[in-house]
């Protein structure tokens, strides 16, 4: 019997450690929410993201854009693409334009589908 206690008591090497980390039993953090500490922290960040908002539709309204339709410049492209047994013939379109107001930011990460 005293064999028998003595094997129960053992534990085996792969057993982790007897300590509250190791066994997941720490304590936890709970925060204690009052009413006044819940609605000013929400309105807070309501009002932050109500600004944040405010100042990406004020900055997207001052994006101007221009369009230029290039159909008519590049028929001859369309037309040769009409025939799929073309697929492999080069067809170079150039359109050149100009701008009304000077561009302030370089275009960045532009890419052509090819």
């Amino acid at each position: 019997r005293e064999e028998r206690d003595q094997g129960a008591q053992e534990c085996p090497s792969r057993c982790p450690d007897n300590s509250a980390f190791k066994q997941q039993k720490l304590p936890a953090w709970k925060p204690k929410l009052a009413a006044p500490t819940v609605l000013s922290s929400f309105f807070t960040i309501g009002l932050f993201c109500l600004l944040m908002g405010i100042c990406l539709i004020l900055y997207a309204r001052s994006v101007k854009e221009i369009q230029i339709n290039y159909s008519d410049i590049c028929l001859n492209c369309s037309k040769l693409r009409e025939n799929s047994s073309n697929w492999d013939k080069e067809c170079n379109c150039t359109v050149h334009f100009t701008l009304q107001e000077n561009m302030l930011v370089g275009l960045m990460g532009l890419s052509t589908l090819h």
